[in-house]
């Protein structure tokens, strides 16, 4: 009897250890995914939210504008000013006033070949390579559509038309001065506007 139940204690014991084998192999994993997540999740509402958490780039951007036509394009009708105000778009529907050195330019297509997808990829690679980030890709939040009926802001007569565009704006931050990006795409008409804002830190 005494031999009995030690075999069966044995044999549960035997059993458990394989049933544990494969939730301590699992366990192991969760954490790691876990914490991926969590980082990259954390990451991207920290910038949604507070736009002063966007990474200090120490990238030598070179002169304003920092940005040239691709291959196979061209600037056409730059604008220069001194000072001008714009809004940029974050957190899906906040929108933010900023002031400071202005360009503007379109970029047309030097022959008959245009791709929107191309030129836009082609910028978002160039600017993340400067260290900026994304902080807004859509249309235009109703805000800013209210702010440019009510206030008519100069900016807004630079471009095609501000309404249905598709908008990428990026922000480059460094130590001194914070660049404004933006890109507004996706109309029917073989053009993209381009404009880039340097506003320096007090």
């Amino acid at each position: 009897m005494k031999t009995s139940n030690y075999i069966y204690v044995v044999a549960l014991v035997c059993l458990g250890s394989c049933n544990q084998a494969p939730e301590k192999k699992n366990g192991e994993n969760k954490p790691h995914d876990t914490l991926a997540s969590t980082s990259v999740s954390e990451t991207i509402s920290s910038v949604d939210n507070n736009l002063d958490n966007v990474p200090v780039s120490d990238k030598e951007l070179g002169q304003f504008p920092y940005l040239k036509a691709p291959e196979g394009y061209k600037f056409s009708g730059d604008t220069n000013r001194q000072l001008e105000e714009k809004y940029f778009f974050h957190s899906d529907s906040l929108v933010q006033k900023v002031s400071g050195k202005y360009f503007h330019t379109t970029i047309f297509p030097s022959g008959t070949s245009f791709e929107d997808t191309f030129i836009v990829k082609q910028y978002t690679k160039d600017i993340e390579e400067l260290g900026g980030v994304q902080i807004y890709a859509g249309g235009l939040p109703n805000a800013a559509r209210e702010l440019i009926d009510k206030e008519k802001p100069a900016y807004a007569e630079d471009m095609y038309d501000p309404m249905p565009y598709k908008y990428k704006q990026f922000l480059i931050n460094t130590k001194k001065e914070k660049i404004w990006i933006e890109l507004c795409h996706g109309l029917n008409s073989n053009q993209i506007d381009l404009t880039v804002m340097l506003k320096k830190k007090i």
